[in-house]
């Protein structure tokens, strides 16, 4: 069976950026959201922090979601390894791995859904994040069952290390399927790193979490 798993979020978003500043998108469908210029730099530097990865636990296979900040976070991983000389590894786009689904509230500001869809807002405070499910979206247990299906499918065979490029939401799904809970606040850093080996008993450990690789990389 698999024995690592490498999971690391996409660089920094134009939406990470607007949610920053306290804006909205609209008009802009989530799919299509891409990195920004340093989203882009942070991606090559994680591509070149994963070349010094022992080779034992390298990646040899990749699993994406198909949203497009992911995908172009992937590209600067493998322009990273290009670069090196190494074989570009087989590379598997999984809708599994999309980001937390947000329906009616796709892209909005917190701040932005209390103006707009004021009765939302106080739903999901009464209900929790953890249970709360936007119209046409997902609640957080939703991302954790399609999560739970990709495991089944994707680690339980034989394998080589696994990377997994993928949203926040997928990453604290997947702490929580490997039983491994994130210290700290459970954020997940912008082209940050998380790293679990499976142990002798078949469990599983966190090894590196939000791991970034410094500017000189």
């Amino acid at each position: 069976m698999t024995s690592w798993i490498i999971a690391v979020r996409h660089g920094e978003s134009e939406a990470n950026v607007a949610f920053a500043r306290g804006r909205s998108l609209d008009g802009v469908r989530d799919a299509g959201v891409a990195l920004t210029a340093l989203g882009r730099e942070q991606s090559a530097r994680l591509g070149r922090d994963l070349l010094t990865l022992p080779g034992a636990q390298a990646p040899g296979r990749v699993r994406c979601s198909p949203f497009e900040r992911a995908r172009q976070t992937l590209r600067a991983v493998e322009e990273a390894g290009a670069a090196a000389g190494r074989e570009p590894l087989h590379v598997t786009y999984d809708e599994r791995l999309r980001d937390r689904g947000m329906g009616l509230l796709e892209l909005i500001t917190p701040r932005g859904v209390r103006e707009r869809f004021p009765e939302e807002a106080l739903r999901r405070e009464r209900e929790g994040e953890a249970a709360y499910r936007p119209p046409g979206g997902e609640s957080p247990r939703d991302v954790e069952a399609r999560v739970r299906d990709f495991l089944g499918e994707a680690v339980a065979r034989p394998g080589p290390p696994l990377l997994v490029v993928t949203h926040d939401a997928v990453v604290l799904a997947l702490c929580r399927l490997l039983g491994t809970p994130p210290p700290g606040d459970a954020r997940v850093v912008n082209a940050s790193m998380a790293r679990w080996w499976r142990d002798g008993a078949g469990d599983w450990r966190l090894a590196d979490w939000n791991r970034i690789a410094g500017p000189g990389r």
